[in-house]
């Protein structure tokens, strides 16, 4: 039985497709781009996703000498459906592109500080959130403990704000002691700022960073579909706070009609306009799966076949190359059989057996 996996080897043609998104973030650079995938389930898009990476990963050749283009992409893969009723798949994909750059600039030697400023923001944004759902949740449950909350917490500022701290400050954040200076890397004291100049300020230091890594970020969102609607937009929300950014690329795969569902189960009440509308604005060029015809079929069957033969793996790349190049002039009436894979002359004879199946 065969698997149904994503797959970065093409069985169906996609890589023309692949190609030309990969060329479009290309020439789009240093603007921002965001592309859509749409295609119901399981007709390839996360296999298009990963043939798009390693187009953006293969060395080009350039006006002045040969130039590794993987060296100037920087890839953040995710899943929003692996973090469903888990964790909350907005901060999810904000700490998985934060880490992400932290650990490349490190290995890089290069936009450091901006990077693992990036990453203290997103801490910081993450901590407020949590904090203001606890404060929510005493509030509700023990309202005279949250009042008592709310007061130290206005002393304290007090204090600070007169040119001291007090020593419960102190001692909560730990001066003193050994794990102090490691803690003040993460999460480094700032002064208190609106949520609108903090959405800013992250933005700010998001670009920033990308522009000392001297890097384009590629962002590559799968199986937005499989998930919840509160989880599907938790991560569309994530993804609008960085989109739009210079030197930044998001490949968004996901079923439209999905998408739709969970905007109005999430907005209730909003117009079929606003439904329709609310994916669309996040995607600047859209791209559709194409259906599969006969010959898509045929040829795809044909290559499970050979990938199960006794061929070595030279015969097997030479043929799924032959048969792609085939599909790729269908239109013209070529067609994609056993009588074209024997002209190739690397299966010579008959068709023996787990050798090369038996698709006619």
């Amino acid at each position: 039985m065969w698997t149904d996996n994503e797959t970065e080897r093409d069985f169906l043609n996609f890589s023309g497709i692949a190609a030309t998104v990969a060329e479009v973030i290309r020439q789009a650079q240093p603007a921002p781009v965001s592309v859509g995938v749409s295609g119901a389930w399981g007709v390839g898009k996360s296999s298009l996703i990963k043939l798009i990476k390693n187009e953006l990963s293969i060395a080009q050749s350039t006006p002045r000498g040969m130039l590794a283009t993987a060296n100037m992409y920087v890839f953040v893969e995710f899943n929003a459906w692996l973090y469903q009723g888990y964790d909350d798949a907005r901060a999810a994909l904000l700490d998985t592109v934060a880490s992400t750059l932290a650990k490349e600039a490190d290995a890089r030697k290069k936009g450091t500080e901006k990077a693992w400023e990036f990453v203290e923001r997103v801490n910081l944004l993450r901590l407020a959130k949590m904090a203001s759902s606890a404060a929510a949740v005493i509030a509700a449950a023990h309202p005279v403990i949250a009042l008592a909350g709310t007061l130290v917490g206005a002393a304290t500022k007090v204090v600070e704000a007169a040119g001291g701290q007090s020593d419960t400050t102190k001692k909560e954040k730990g001066e003193g002691s050994p794990s102090h200076e490691e803690s003040e890397r993460l999460i480094r004291p700032k002064k208190a700022e609106s949520p609108p100049k903090e959405i800013q300020a992250l933005r700010d230091t998001f670009e920033e960073a990308l522009q000392a890594m001297e890097v384009t970020l590629v962002v590559l969102i799968d199986d937005l579909d499989r998930c919840l609607p509160e989880t599907a937009i938790s991560t569309l929300e994530a993804i609008r706070l960085l989109l739009f950014l210079p030197h930044t690329a998001f490949v968004i795969a996901a079923d439209e009609t999905m998408i739709k569902h969970a905007v109005r189960r999430h907005f209730e009440g909003v117009e079929d306009a606003l439904v329709t509308n609310y994916f669309d604005k996040l995607i600047q060029v859209p791209i559709r799966v194409p259906q599969l015809g006969v010959q898509e079929v045929r040829a795809y069957l044909m290559m499970l076949f050979i990938e199960d033969s006794t061929l070595d793996g030279t015969q097997k790349e030479e043929l799924r190359q032959k048969i792609c190049g085939q599909l790729g002039r269908s239109w013209q009436g070529k067609r994609v059989n056993l009588a074209f894979v024997k002209s190739l002359g690397i299966v010579k004879g008959g068709v023996k057996p787990g050798q090369c199946g038996g698709a006619k």
